[in-house]
């Protein structure tokens, strides 16, 4: 077969916020998260500690992250257009969106 056949499978994720409102992963979700099973992983921002992107890179080698209001990191970008597969996929964490 193709690689048009092969299944890839994309974590999105956003405001994780660790550790100013919460100190870790629920077990429940970690136990989820195996290095090596996911092959891309889309972060919305709100990592808030470099520890959380870092963990993020022992699961996935392509981890995109776009700037949440509460990162530490500011080399974050404000939005981001990532291409999986057959789709591109545009991040942005909203915090910018005033209705």
């Amino acid at each position: 077969p193709g690689s048009q056949n092969r299944k890839m499978l994309v974590l999105v994720l956003g405001d994780l916020h660790i550790p100013h409102r919460s100190n870790y992963l629920p077990n429940k979700f970690k136990k989820l998260l195996v290095p090596g099973k996911i092959q891309h992983i889309l972060c919305t921002g709100n990592l808030c500690a470099k520890e959380s992107y870092d963990y993020l890179k022992t699961l996935a080698s392509d981890v995109h992250v776009v700037r949440g209001d509460f990162d530490e990191n500011l080399s974050y970008p404000e939005q981001k257009v990532v291409t999986v597969g057959q789709f591109r996929i545009g991040l942005c964490h909203g915090h910018q969106v005033v209705p």
